[in-house]
């Protein structure tokens, strides 16, 4: 699979290289989000002046002491450069709120952590720092053996941003969302893992007939699943215009709204939730009554979350698998973080803090940072390192500890990912992909909580809906 994957990816590499190694050519111009700033091929970094880098996060505090191992480390490799790393916010919004606030008075940092959509608007601000050229250079960038290591469709989503190959992001903290279930329960029941929605619901309507007040199955994110299943119904979504290259608000269809009613069936049917029909609880917290719900799709990210220890106490194992599919071919979005680097016009600093956000990714660091999380390392390599071998040399299969348990269901949920590369995707990133993506969720959580007195009435109201939505994003 890897060599394929590799085969792939050096074949849409070369494309971008050739493009980056043009100089002259402008013929793209208007295509590129941001222009891609040509550092010279005999650019050096200057080891003997002092330089000072900012790197902006989220953080919890058991990763922000990774991260502080990490720059001591790299102080070693580098003496000349300081790295401050400072929490700029609690959540993703948090942090790209305070960074767009910082974009015009020119006070952003040098790296962030960041999702394409927040890339996509900083870039309204001609802010995110292009790497087409970091990355190609001869001797501050990437072989193409090393760009081979990286997972193919997670190196993709830092191009995803125009169709003219810019670069914008690498990628850091990578995840997908996981189907996770009572594997306990399950086997008591003699039920298969499902790989279709109809196989889901199929085991939910059999789960109620034995459990009537449960809610047999759960969906974390509203805006995941609208995406997701959008995909998986060969529903648009958005997309990049083929003559103006420019991105597009697709979601107001018919497959779009079909696919939208088979969901909102399966929850007036008391089958299905979401998290804010949850009353904005995760729906893995249900999970952990050990009742009333049995299988949920969450965050890779999140995967100690699936346990507590009165559930493990009691027995009871979960267990983790691709998403689900409409017609048995897989097709799941992938997420979590990325890291951008910002153009603060001093190439010696932008230079610093390319070479911080290489050091990120190596390896060994990206397997560190996996490890306690549940976020896949981004590198094949990475799963050769040493840390990764004693973690899964680590891993017991009949676990005695909470502990323990939650470790074997990291491992599980990181397997699924790094085994199925072909089933994940981005979609496309612009200025209103955000908005786009916070509007079809709260489209999903209108619809499903609709009380519809008919389906003539059903189909009126989503219609209006839809358009309401869509209306908004793109006005």
């Amino acid at each position: 699979m890897k060599k394929i994957f590799s085969s792939l990816f050096l074949i849409a590499l070369a494309l971008v290289l050739v493009a980056c190694g043009d100089q002259g050519d402008r013929t793209q111009a208007k295509a590129k989000l941001v222009e891609w700033y040509e550092l010279s091929p005999d650019a050096e970094f200057d080891t003997t002046k002092p330089v000072t880098i900012n790197f902006w996060h989220r953080m919890g505090s058991a990763s922000q002491i990774i991260v502080a191992e990490w720059i001591e480390k790299f102080k070693v490799l580098y003496p000349n450069i300081t790295v401050n790393a400072v929490k700029a916010g609690d959540d993703y919004n948090q942090l790209a709120e305070k960074i767009g606030i910082a974009i015009p008075a020119g006070t952003m940092p040098d790296i962030a952590e960041s999702y394409p959509d927040h890339i996509a608007r900083y870039a309204l601000g001609d802010a995110p720092l292009a790497l087409n050229y970091f990355i190609s250079h001869p001797t501050l960038g990437y072989s193409e053996e090393e760009l081979a290591d990286f997972l193919p469709s997670l190196w993709a989503e830092g191009a995803s941003y125009d169709q003219a190959g810019t670069i914008l992001s690498l990628p850091f903290t990578k995840s997908s969302e996981g189907f996770f279930y009572n594997k306990t329960y399950f086997d008591q029941h003699g039920y298969e893992v499902p790989t279709t929605w109809d196989q889901v619901f199929e085991i939910a309507e059999d789960i109620k007939k034995r459990e009537p007040n449960a809610f047999p199955f759960g969906y974390d994110s509203e805006d995941n699943l609208f995406i997701t299943a959008s995909k998986q119904w060969g529903a648009p979504y958005t997309g990049y215009n083929e003559q103006t290259g420019k991105g597009e608000v697709l979601f107001n269809n018919d497959q779009s709204k079909e696919m939208v009613k088979y969901f909102k069936d399966k929850v007036d049917k008391g089958l299905m939730l979401t998290r804010t029909l949850n009353g904005e609880a995760y729906t893995s917290d249900i999970f952990k009554t050990g009742s009333r719900l049995y299988m949920y799709v969450g965050s890779t990210g999140g995967t100690r979350y699936a346990y507590n220890q009165e559930l493990f106490d009691k027995d009871m194992r979960v267990g983790v698998a691709p998403l689900p599919s409409k017609d048995g071919k897989g097709a799941q979005v992938q997420q979590g973080p990325n890291i951008n680097l910002f153009n603060s016009g001093d190439e010696q600093r932008m230079i610093a803090a390319w070479l911080f956000a290489k050091f990120m990714i190596s390896a060994e660091n990206t397997a560190q940072f996996a490890i306690p999380s549940g976020y896949a390392p981004i590198r094949y390599s990475a799963y050769e390192t040493q840390i990764w071998k004693d973690y899964v040399d680590g891993i017991k299969d009949n676990p005695t500890t909470l502990a323990e348990a939650q470790n074997k269901l990291v491992k599980e949920a990181i397997d699924m990912f790094r085994n199925n590369g072909e089933i994940f995707f981005t979609q496309a990133v612009f200025s209103q992909s955000s908005k786009a993506r916070t509007e079809v969720g709260a489209l999903l959580v209108s619809i499903f909580a609709y009380n519809a007195p008919n389906e003539d009435a059903l189909n009126a109201y989503i219609n209006s809906e839809y358009q309401k939505k869509y209306n908004f994003v793109t006005n």
